[in-house]
């Protein structure tokens, strides 16, 4: 069982676009990087550990790293070969990304080299594309400018983009917060640019919008995976976000407002408390709901896609549904000791969660509220859209809207949502734009 919980954490937290930059010294890091990916495949883990650097070492222990490398082509199919390499240089860190065939799929290997050319982290990730998909044809580009910033989070600064509008002054901006998964400030999944849209579609009708590049993107390494919480993963770096937004020259001050989308979307209530000037708060894809009450759904959802669903899947699905018992039970225990994990979410995330009712949250915020769901969303489901109705049946100032052809991603269709959709090129729909810019309006 651990062996699945340890290869879908990783995977799950790499989710990542990267930008592309090379140099000299490119052909002797992607050696280096080629040799890591020989010895994982190969399970050579005493061979992988002279590879480490001391900082990863400290954080991961020896049973992950053979948890990892055991279980690897079990869960992901079996190894053929490197399809293309990227590179990637930020700061004190270059990273070779391996785009390796398993079984029938293209993933990406990432792998963090420091200084010394000692790995300082790997990941498993969704394979970068190798075009993206165009802005909607409805954005006006024209309306608007991008001006490249930065975050202060006290330890690390964070790569941002401010894009905000050409006439008038006095803007409301809007602040985006992501979804589960190491994210760039797009939240690029696949060839679709989730953030870009929403941000030039709100900036295109006189809304200012700063999106930024998650802490897991490029610097996983300042996150202690054995020991974080989804305060850690989300949560912090948003309020620094929201702070520096409130600082913008021509951002009015009294209208900052926050979007999450999953993850982000669930946690918004809890940010806000951080940030009592926030005007107010919108929920796209979230849930009142904990995610270990989510996820055995999921898991059901993907089975049912299955012909034959496999025994590690089943497996899967059986260890979901056990730990989100012992978790329910102990939810109202304050004292309550964690040990359990999901997926890779060690017992510091869970125990994090379940201190915190997103609902009961959410039902005495003073701000303004905005739940946006898709009805054809199989990650976050209509027992979520529901849940929120509930939880903010008395807060005087909610508004909700579903959108009957919506995925999770906010993409329209007609069939069943399936996960390969999110990766055929599409953009976020207008309709859920013009809702969220007649709703900022009409405040003021």
């Amino acid at each position: 069982m651990g062996k699945i919980k340890r290869i879908f954490f990783v995977f799950i937290i790499g989710l990542f676009l990267p930008g592309i930059s090379f140099s000299q010294e490119v052909i002797y890091q992607e050696g280096i990087a080629r040799n890591f990916l020989g010895y994982l495949v190969n399970n050579e883990v005493t061979e992988m550990m002279g590879m480490f650097s001391e900082s990863f070492l400290g954080q991961v222990p020896e049973e992950q790293i053979k948890e990892i490398a055991g279980g690897l082509e079990k869960q992901l199919g079996k190894f053929s070969h490197v399809s293309r390499v990227l590179h990637e240089s930020t700061g004190q860190y270059h990273t070779v990304i391996l785009v390796c065939v398993f079984g029938e799929m293209e993933l990406g290997l990432r792998i963090s080299l420091d200084q010394e050319d000692k790995v300082a982290g790997f990941f498993i990730t969704m394979a970068p594309p190798e075009s993206f998909t165009p802005p909607p044809a409805w954005v006006d580009t024209t309306a608007f400018s991008e001006i490249p910033a930065e975050i202060d989070c006290g330890d690390i600064s964070l790569p941002a983009m401010l894009s905000i509008p050409l006439k008038g002054s006095n803007f409301p901006v809007v602040v985006l917060v992501h979804g589960s998964g190491s994210h760039d400030m797009d939240q690029s999944i696949g060839p679709n640019k989730i953030f870009r849209d929403i941000a030039w579609g709100l900036s295109s009708q006189g809304i200012a919008v700063l999106r930024y590049e998650k802490r897991s993107f490029r610097n996983h390494h300042t996150i202690n995976t054995e020991d974080f919480s989804v305060w850690d993963e989300a949560g912090r770096d948003a309020v620094y976000a929201v702070n520096m937004a409130m600082q913008i020259p021509e951002a009015d001050p009294g209208r900052v407002y926050l979007l999450g989308h999953s993850l982000g979307g669930m946690i918004a209530p809890r940010i806000a408390l951080e940030v009592p000037g926030l005007e107010g708060v919108i929920s796209m894809a979230g849930s009142p709901r904990q995610l270990y009450e989510i996820i055995p759904g999921q898991l059901e959802y993907l089975i049912s896609l299955r012909d034959e669903p496999g025994e590690a899947a089943l497996e899967q699905l059986e260890e979901a549904r056990e730990v989100a018992e012992i978790l329910t039970r102990k939810r109202n225990e304050a004292d309550a000791i964690y040990k359990e994990t999901l997926l890779g979410m060690p017992p510091s995330y869970l125990a994090d969660m379940n201190r915190h009712d997103t609902g009961e949250i959410a039902a005495g915020l003073p701000q303004r509220v905005l739940i946006l769901h898709g009805e054809r969303d199989y990650q976050v489901t209509m027992e979520d859209y529901e849940a929120w109705k509930r939880a903010l049946n008395d807060h005087p100032a909610t508004t909700f809207i579903l959108y009957p052809e919506m995925n999770h991603l906010f993409f329209p269709g007609q069939e069943p949502s399936v996960p390969e959709e999110y990766f055929f090129k599409n953009n976020v729909g207008k309709p859920v734009i013009d809702d969220i810019v007649k709703w900022i309006m009409e405040e003021k």
